[in-house]
Order: structure tokens, then C-alpha cells, then sequence
């Protein structure tokens, strides 16, 4: 889904997979009606919101990979940036 945005910017896809590694992966436990929620809240005998205050992994790593984004740490390039496919650039936004 964001392949392309991060080729248009010149983003090594090693840069997509940290992203998502870095803040779908941990938050992803904490969402009660997905596979990795309801299992979490199923092994510990728990609601999800029970166990919410001391996710402090699940919330700081998604907030560090934004600021390390906006500081430009660590963003490896992968050449030169591509351009979007024309039916891409042609699409109404929203679509």
C-alpha cells in the first residue's frame, strides 16, 4: 500500500519495513477485535484495556520511530526517486 509513496520519496524499502515494524507490529496488541489483540487478551485471562496501562512498549516505539523520521535519522536512500505509474497520478485523491 505505501510502496509506492516511499519509492516517489527515494526511501530504501528497508525504511516501509521498519515503519510498519516499528508501529503496526507493537500497537497491534492492543486493538481488541484483531488476531493478535484477542489472543493477548484471551492467554492472559484479560480485556484488553486491562493490560492498556502498561503497554509502554506498544505506545513509545510507534512515537519514536515518528521522531526519528522527523529528525531524518537513519532514513537510507535507495537511488533516485520514482516517479508514479500514470494511472496512479491520474486517480482522484481518496481513490
Amino acid at each position: 500500500m505505501f510502496k509506492s509513496a516511499f519509492a516517489q520519496r527515494g526511501f530504501a524499502p528497508v525504511v516501509l519495513s521498519r515503519a510498519v515494524g516499528a508501529s503496526a507490529t507493537p500497537t497491534s496488541a492492543l486493538i481488541p477485535w484483531n488476531s493478535c489483540g484477542a489472543y493477548m487478551a484471551a492467554t492472559l485471562g484479560v480485556a484488553t484495556f486491562s493490560y492498556l496501562p502498561y503497554a509502554v512498549f506498544n505506545f513509545a516505539s510507534p512515537l519514536l520511530a515518528i521522531a526519528l523520521a522527523y529528525l531524518g535519522l537513519r532514513m537510507l536512500r535507495g537511488g533516485a526517486p520514482v516517479e508514479a505509474p500514470a494511472a496512479e497520478r491520474a486517480s482522484p485523491p481518496g481513490c
